[in-house]
């Protein structure tokens, strides 16, 4: 590992002084003149991300290094790293920052959006096949049902069966807001893409005296900005705030229910995906629990039954 941290440098000019391994994939570097850096493995195509994100003046993305030869990546043994200054990050509470980060995805999204419209071939044929597998889904969650009504019942059988309501009221909204999605899509709605972070996590915020940066945007892409609060909204549903005036704040920005709308259909998505069913056991009737109460406090906080 050494050896690949100062050929890295050494396309910067950098000398090694000291390093320590963060995470498999990420470094901190020290160096003689007492300035430290980071070294992140990284996606291949995460140069041409970053000069994107430049083209377009973005401001609150913290950019790696440019070597020798102009890159942001560098590769060594078949593999690309980037070279980032070290920032400090102000320690805030989880609430603040939950706040900052929506700000911070909401400019990027503001910035880089151009109008596209929605294509009725490929965007139509996305939505059919995440509702045929929403449907075998369901249909997967029924049967289940019926074998637990049908057996000896126990502490499994009352924690699921006590909880299915909540399954079928899903599945209403959810056949009532893919109907109104695929309508936008056969009127080829002219709807905003943007460059979206796509994994945005309290940790992937950098906030410092100076300037707030996004971070790790490897999982980085165009596409709607409501995915991105997609994940905002499942990241951060351990911390005790008001999710429900974030998002609609976030969401009056639009003139158009259609970025709401994708916004609902993909978190109860995620929840009925989470749903494991292997047999009546701890697993099963746990993640059953989970996913049927998260989407009841789901559908409720936004008036969705």
């Amino acid at each position: 590992m050494k050896k690949i941290i100062s050929d890295i440098l050494n396309e910067y000019q950098i000398p090694l002084s000291n390093y320590e391994r963060i995470t498999s994939k990420t470094t901190r570097v020290s160096c003689n003149n007492g300035k430290c850096f980071i070294i992140k493995e990284s996606d291949e195509n995460i140069n041409e991300k970053y000069k994107f994100l430049s083209y377009q003046h973005i401001g609150n993305v913290l950019y790696p290094i440019k070597n020798e030869n102009g890159y942001y990546i560098s590769r060594h043994n078949g593999k690309a790293y980037s070279l980032f200054p070290f920032q400090e990050d102000n320690k805030l509470i989880d609430e603040i920052k939950m706040q900052k980060l929506e700000d911070e995805l909401s400019m990027l999204h503001m910035n880089t959006y151009y109008k596209k419209e929605l294509s009725p071939i490929t965007s139509r044929k996305k939505f059919e096949e995440i509702y045929e597998y929403l449907k075998y889904k369901f249909n997967l969650i029924e049967a289940f049902v019926r074998t637990v009504e049908e057996g000896i019942y126990d502490e499994y059988s009352i924690l699921i069966l006590k909880n299915y309501h909540y399954i079928l009221n899903s599945k209403k909204v959810i056949e009532r807001l893919n109907k109104k999605l695929i309508e936008d899509v056969k009127s080829k709605k002219s709807v905003n893409y943007s460059f979206i972070h796509n994994n945005p996590k309290l940790t992937h915020l950098i906030i410092n005296d100076y300037q707030n940066y996004l971070i790790s945007i490897d999982k980085s892409k165009i596409g709607i900005p409501s995915l991105d609060m997609v994940k905002f909204y499942i990241e951060t549903e351990d911390i005790d705030i008001d999710r429900k005036e974030i998002i609609n704040e976030y969401f009056s920005r639009y003139n158009d229910s259609f970025y709401f709308d994708y916004f609902c259909f993909f978190v109860m998505l995620y929840y009925i995906k989470s749903i494991t069913i292997i047999e009546k056991d701890f697993v099963s009737s746990q993640s059953f629990v989970y996913a049927s109460k998260a989407l009841k406090t789901f559908m409720e906080m936004f008036n969705l039954n």
